[in-house]
């Protein structure tokens, strides 16, 4: 590797105990190709990968394709994604589970799309929820709970919630990328590392496909080469990071998914 990964091994080495980590790829359902190509790319580094997918955007052949891969081995895990990823706001920033959104609209959309993905994945479809644009309503974790979801995911510095487990992202590696590249990337996952390890959290690698440039997969593909080296930095399926506690017993929109 060149010294643009000087920091993340750096970072990697001063762990003095195992950090769990997850990689969620938002956005299945847009940029196919871009897709498959990241798929190949962590199945080549031996690492799990969880897909927050849009169920507007899921296609029958989509779908039949991650059914294929998944049925074959692929440590590939699919959740809800939003339901169209449409923007709901007049005003502000951009939602489609925000405030402008009524419990009962949301409710709709919520049940419409897990249907969708339930109809088209099967029971490869894990019960978490990543809204679009990582912000929701402040009543949409406990509209999750009753619905049955066991899970939700956004960034970070999202208001916490007691509703439900939150699994969250801490690095954008689109974001870091367009605003200082490779060098920028090492800086904030280095910093990431002491963050997660601080706060004995999981730390959470967002990715974006279809925004993704070959020399983008160029350098995560070297980037993953270091991180699937460390032992003390435990990549897992996002469903492993579950405490059992948010295993509750299928209910809502779930119930005929395990009856």
């Amino acid at each position: 590797m060149t010294d643009q990964t000087v920091l993340t091994r750096a970072s990697l080495g001063a762990l003095s105990r195992p950090v769990l980590a997850f990689v969620r790829d938002d956005d299945t359902g847009w940029g196919d190709e871009s897709l498959w190509a990241l798929l190949d790319l962590f199945e080549e580094a031996g690492m799990p990968i969880d897909l927050a997918a849009i169920p507007a955007a899921m296609h029958d052949d989509l779908a039949r394709r991650l059914c294929e891969r998944i049925d074959a081995g692929a440590d590939v895990g699919v959740h809800q994604h939003g339901f169209s990823h449409t923007n709901h706001e007049a005003a502000g920033r951009q939602c489609e589970f925000g405030l402008s959104r009524s419990v009962a609209s949301q409710r709709a959309d919520l049940e419409q799309g897990w249907h969708r993905l339930r109809c088209v994945l099967g029971d490869r479809t894990d019960r978490f929820f990543t809204p679009p644009w990582n912000r929701c309503a402040p009543w949409t974790p406990g509209l999750l709970t009753e619905l049955g979801y066991r899970a939700l995911s956004r960034e970070h510095r999202a208001t916490p919630t007691e509703a439900l487990q939150c699994l969250d992202v801490c690095l954008d590696w689109s974001r870091v990328w367009r605003e200082g590249g490779p060098l920028a990337l090492d800086a904030a996952f280095a910093q990431a590392v002491v963050e997660s390890e601080r706060a004995q959290r999981p730390l959470g690698l967002m990715l974006h496909h279809a925004a993704m440039s070959d020399a983008e997969f160029e350098a995560l593909r070297g980037w993953l080469r270091v991180l699937q080296e460390d032992p003390l930095l435990r990549w897992r399926p996002m469903r492993e990071l579950l405490t059992p506690c948010s295993h509750p017993p299928p209910s809502g929109i779930f119930q005929e998914s395990f009856s």
